[in-house]
């Protein structure tokens, strides 16, 4: 298997990209529908997310270090606090949005 294993990269540090790439895509979705759409039709992307969140995100933790996964799990679970927050359209729940996107952005 060499240095490209799971635990320093190869499959692992791919899943890792895809799924945070996920993350920023799932937060940029709620936004888009909400802005062209309402907020009711963004609270109804909630049930994407938390369908990604029990097989993707789970089907990638064996594949990856417990500390990647669990940074990724957390980030989930941040953007999907902050993701219920823009659909009931709480004050400064953009800016909270807009930051687990960055942040994601930054893990691809």
């Amino acid at each position: 298997m060499g240095s490209e294993g799971p635990v320093t990269g190869g499959k692992g540090l791919g899943v890792f990209r895809a799924l945070a790439r996920d993350i920023a895509d799932w937060g940029e979705r709620v936004l888009r529908v909400r802005d062209s759409c309402g907020a009711e039709a963004a609270g109804q992307v909630l049930g994407g997310i938390a369908e990604w969140l029990g097989t993707d995100l789970v089907d990638g933790m064996p594949v990856m270090p417990m500390e990647r996964w669990l940074l990724l799990d957390g980030l989930a679970e941040e953007l999907l606090q902050a993701c219920r927050a823009c659909a009931a359209e709480e004050r400064g729940a953009d800016e909270r949005l807009h930051g687990i996107i960055n942040r994601a952005r930054e893990l691809e």
